[in-house]
């Protein structure tokens, strides 16, 4: 009888302890909010993989491990994403209030990042005047914005070209048809992070100068949520940009 027995409490010792178990791992689920983050590739920021990574999905990770909450990355084009947080369809987004045109109050997080905005042409095409940029076409990206083009677009002063990426606009400088007369504003972290993935591009490639400057941030939307989680993140990026972990992970994206 004994050895009957003995098993039988054991098994159910241990279906007691999964049952718990269970039951706290839905209790801990059920006590996370589950939020809607608008992700558009810009490595090395946001990296394109199997997953989402980069600097901003790594710190993002931790500031929602240690607030409980559960991010969704959802894949947006820039224009969408835009719109969709004005909604209030998505919670946060990459964003910077200096490239921003929309008119509605958001909440910001703190910069995270200076950009460094650089013009870039083909090795080989010719003399840059940044005075003379009307006579070349622009290759940008689909939805973002160039404070310091914005004018000569509006006034059909320039010719533009839009594509998904920048390693769409850097391969068409590199080799395509338009290379003779095409240049792009690209972020220098960007850039570098690209040609070292690429090295086609860094013999191709020439960099002509700062054009612009801009802190990375993260955009909030303006439901309740979507301001607690601004608050929330604003107060855990305060010690954690002081921290050796925050190095770390600029560190690791080359920064």
């Amino acid at each position: 009888m004994a050895l009957t027995y003995f098993p039988k409490t054991i098994l159910l010792l241990l279906l007691s302890c999964i049952l718990s178990f269970a039951g706290h791992a839905k209790s801990a689920q059920k006590n996370k909010t589950f939020i809607n983050f608008a992700v558009q590739y810009y490595p090395p920021f946001i990296i394109e993989h199997d997953r989402e990574q980069g600097v901003l999905i790594d710190i993002f990770e931790l500031f929602s491990a240690q607030y409980h909450y559960q991010a969704h990355y959802l894949v947006y084009p820039e224009k969408r994403s835009s719109i969709a947080i004005e909604r209030g369809n998505v919670d946060v987004r990459m964003e910077s209030e200096h490239w921003y045109r929309g008119t509605m109050q958001m909440c910001w997080s703190e910069p995270i990042y200076a950009v460094e905005d650089v013009f870039v042409t083909h090795k080989e095409s010719g003399k840059f005047d940044i005075n003379g940029l009307n006579e070349r076409l622009f290759l940008g990206r689909f939805g973002y914005t160039y404070p310091q083009l914005e004018l000569s677009f509006d006034n059909n002063l320039l010719q533009r070209k839009d594509y998904y990426s920048e390693f769409d606009i850097l391969s068409v400088l590199a080799g395509g048809s338009d290379k003779a007369l095409a240049f792009s504003i690209v972020g220098e972290p960007t850039l570098r992070w690209l040609q070292l993935k690429y090295p086609v591009f860094k013999s191709t490639i020439s960099v002509h100068g700062v054009s612009d400057v801009a802190p990375l941030q993260l955009q909030f939307g303006r439901t309740q949520r979507a301001k607690k989680l601004c608050d929330d993140f604003n107060h855990f990026y305060a010690d954690f940009k002081k921290t050796e972990q925050f190095k770390q992970i600029l560190l690791k994206y080359g920064l």
